[in-house]
């Protein structure tokens, strides 16, 4: 294959398919990449898979932003995004379509504001602590949304 090296999948797959890219708001833009991918899982029917998807994005996550973190050279670098799609799809476990864009604000909101316990956890390093905070803050966005709908 021309031109394929190492770096460049991690790259490209870490960084949500150049999602995180973007000048600004990385992780804002990778996370709506993420809710359009998910909307379309949606469509097509794909809620069998969602659990092992969950599973798979996390594993691979964490060894790609572990890599890419060597790649950027810094701490939880705005470009790796994968840990978004992660954390949109904890947020969105076992709800319904209908529930993307509440789990989309949520989860920005608990991943950009970090309160404690979530900003505990990048004290983890490497791919793990790049993930973690993502996994929780989707964990407390899915329980805040089965609260509401509980309650509405």
């Amino acid at each position: 294959m021309r031109g394929w090296n190492r770096d460049k999948v991690i790259n490209f797959l870490a960084t949500g398919f150049y999602s995180g890219l973007s000048p600004y708001a990385p992780g804002t833009v990778g996370t709506f990449l993420g809710m359009i991918l998910l909307w379309i899982s949606f469509k097509l029917g794909m809620g069998r898979v969602y659990f092992p998807l969950i599973f798979i994005v996390t594993l691979a996550g964490t060894y790609l932003s572990h890599h890419a973190e060597n790649i950027y050279d810094e701490k939880d670098a705005p470009q790796i995004v994968v840990d978004e799609f992660a954390g949109l799809l904890v947020a969105m476990y076992g709800l319904s379509a209908g529930m993307l864009i509440p789990a989309f604000v949520l989860f920005r909101v608990f991943d950009i504001l970090k309160p404690p316990p979530i900003r505990n956890l990048q004290e983890f390093h490497g791919g793990v602590g790049i993930m973690l905070d993502d996994i929780l803050a989707g964990l407390i966005a899915n329980i805040l949304i089965r609260i509401v709908l509980v309650f509405a």
